[in-house]
C-alpha cells in the first residue's frame, strides 16, 4: 500500500489531497479494475433462489462484515477468472456462468485509486472452507428474499459493506433474488 500527494486544482478548489494505492505510480491502470466482486445466485432444484455472501472480520473496521465474495485481480487476468477463482477459494463453490461484468468502478475515491469490477453469475455446489488462505477465515451465507427482508429489518451488529446494501435494497424491492439480463 502506497500514500501518494496531489495537487487539487478545479474552479472551487486548490489544495493538497493524500490517498492510498496499491500501484505503484497513481492512476495506473483506471482503465482495468483492480478487484472482482462477485454478485452469485444459487437456485437449487427447488429451492428458492439465495444471494451468496460472505462474513469476514475486517482488522480496520474491528468487527465482522458481510459482504459479497471477492479478491484482486492479478497480473494478466481477467475479472472473470479472477471473480471464478476467487469464488472458489472463498466459498468452495464454482461460479458456473457469468452473465454479467461491470466497467471498472471506483471503490472509495476519496481515499483511494481503486476499481473494483462486479461479476454477476450462477454459483453451483456445496459450501467448503478447505480453499481459504492461511489469513482467511469466511463464513459463507445464503440469503433468500426472506433473509434479506430481516437483514435489513434489524439491527446489525456485523456491519453491511458498502457493496452488498444495495444490492440487498435491489433484490428486497424486486421481491425477488434474479441476475441482469444477457445482452443479445
Amino acid at each position: 500500500m502506497n500514500l501518494f500527494s496531489t495537487e487539487i486544482c478545479t474552479e472551487k478548489c486548490r489544495g493538497p489531497w493524500i490517498f492510498a494505492s496499491r500501484k505503484k505510480e497513481p492512476g495506473a491502470s483506471i482503465r482495468s479494475a483492480d478487484a472482482a466482486i462477485v454478485v452469485a445466485v444459487i437456485q437449487r432444484a427447488g429451492e428458492e433462489a439465495c444471494l451468496v455472501m460472505t462474513r469476514e472480520f475486517r482488522a480496520p473496521l474491528g468487527a465482522y462484515e458481510l459482504s459479497l465474495p471477492s479478491g484482486l485481480i492479478d497480473a494478466g487476468e481477467s475479472a472473470t477468472d479472477a471473480a471464478i477463482r476467487e469464488f472458489n477459494e472463498e466459498t468452495g463453490m464454482t461460479l458456473s456462468r457469468v452473465v454479467r461484468v461491470s466497467p471498472p468502478l471506483a471503490s472509495s475515491a476519496g481515499l483511494t485509486d481503486e476499481t473494483v469490477a462486479l461479476v454477476y453469475g450462477e454459483a453451483s455446489g456445496s459450501i467448503s472452507r478447505e480453499h481459504q488462505t492461511e489469513h482467511e477465515d469466511i463464513e459463507v451465507r445464503l440469503a433468500s428474499i426472506a433473509d434479506i427482508r430481516k437483514l435489513l429489518g434489524s439491527e446489525q451488529s456485523d456491519i453491511i459493506s458498502s457493496r452488498l446494501y444495495p444490492i440487498l435494497v435491489g433484490y428486497m424491492s424486486a421481491g425477488a433474488i434474479t441476475l441482469p439480463i444477457i445482452d443479445g
